[in-house]
């Protein structure tokens, strides 16, 4: 079934202050000689939570889109943070703060680093299936206060960062979007499943022992090699598959990791070396909302690629996605300036 491509409407993102991660370790006891991870992390405050920071993220979207929330047929949640226990809600708590209306539906999907891509392909399908409109792919994290900056053996997550992104998409609307989502293809691992997770607060270790962070998330059972390696063979495989189905010709990557090292993994064997936009230098690795931050750069920078790869992952799944430029479609005036600034100020779209 080939559906019509998806076009991106609108970007925005919502980036709390970063901190210097070595900074944090060094403070609570640990050697930072070695590290290779992001220097910098955001690090939400008080208010930053996954529904707060995610409606900001939309707002500016729907600005940057020129739309309005209710226009928003769906509302996909694709970040792995929540402000309450399920069932509650923060795609619906997104659409009552944004002020869609009932006629549209909030989903709360989970798939860790990979779940914005995921969300662009559901979305594209629903919205068909559906007769077009407009739906927002929103993702946010708050997990920051999860990683222990004390333990060398967390290091690899030292640079976890909060912060959120949204995307306003269209099918057959007439949106006026500079890049169109064609699809995405998906490898998974589902013997990595649990390679990073927290311990307690599900069926299986509801309560913490005493003395223990119930929050604390860590890396359990696998050596880097391994790690790597399937990083790799992931990868590879998805974007085979992208390749074969698409014909396009990808002269870009947006991809954003735990490390730079990582993504200078990924953008190795997809052949996208020198010709990818990384954001972590500034923001650390923050999930799901990492594609979609590294987008608005892209965005941002007006490159003039004819196809860019998205390319994101948890641990035990891996995807690639495509999108092209629609160089038939008159370009609107600049939006604002970039949404990924330096240190100093909220980072996020001023339409």
């Amino acid at each position: 079934m080939r559906l019509s491509p998806l076009d991106i409407a609108g970007v925005g993102v919502d980036l709390p202050e970063p901190v210097d991660v070595r900074a944090l370790a060094t403070a609570q006891g640990a050697p930072v000689d070695g590290y290779r991870g992001w220097i910098s992390a955001c690090h939400g405050g008080a208010g930053d939570h996954p529904s707060s920071m995610g409606v900001r993220a939309l707002e500016r979207a729907l600005a940057d889109a020129r739309v309005s929330a209710a226009e928003l047929r769906l509302v996909l949640f694709c970040g792995a943070s929540r402000d309450y226990p399920p069932s509650w809600s923060v795609s619906t708590e997104i659409m009552r703060l944004a002020g869609a209306s009932d006629h549209c539906l909030g989903l709360d999907t989970s798939a860790g680093c990979l779940a914005t891509l995921t969300g662009l392909d559901l979305a594209h399908g629903w919205l068909a299936l559906h007769g077009g409109g407009h739906a927002a792919v929103v993702a946010a994290e708050r997990w920051s206060h999860t990683i222990d900056h004390g333990d060398p053996a967390s290091s690899a997550l030292w640079s976890y960062g909060d912060g959120a992104a949204a995307a306003v998409v269209a099918l057959d609307a007439g949106a006026a979007g500079r890049l169109r989502f064609l699809g995405a293809e998906f490898r998974s691992r589902s013997a990595y499943n649990g390679y990073v997770r927290i311990e307690y607060g599900g069926t299986r270790a509801p309560v913490a022992p005493a003395g223990v962070d119930p929050h604390r998330r860590r890396v359990v059972g696998r050596s880097r090699d391994e790690v790597i390696a399937a990083y790799r063979e992931g990868y590879a495989a998805a974007y085979a598959a992208l390749r074969a189905r698409f014909p396009a010709e990808p002269t870009h990557l947006v991809c954003n990791q735990i490390s730079p090292g990582v993504v200078g993994t990924i953008s190795s064997e997809l052949d996208l070396e020198d010709r990818t936009t990384v954001t972590g230098h500034e923001t650390g690795h923050l999930g799901g909302p990492d594609v979609l931050v590294g987008l608005r750069r892209y965005l941002d920078e007006e490159h003039d690629d004819q196809a860019v790869v998205l390319a994101a992952s948890a641990s035990y799944a891996f995807g690639t996605g495509l999108l092209v430029a629609d160089r038939s479609r008159e370009p609107r005036p600049p939006h604002g300036p970039p949404s990924v600034e330096p240190a100093g100020t909220r980072k996020g779209v001023t339409p």
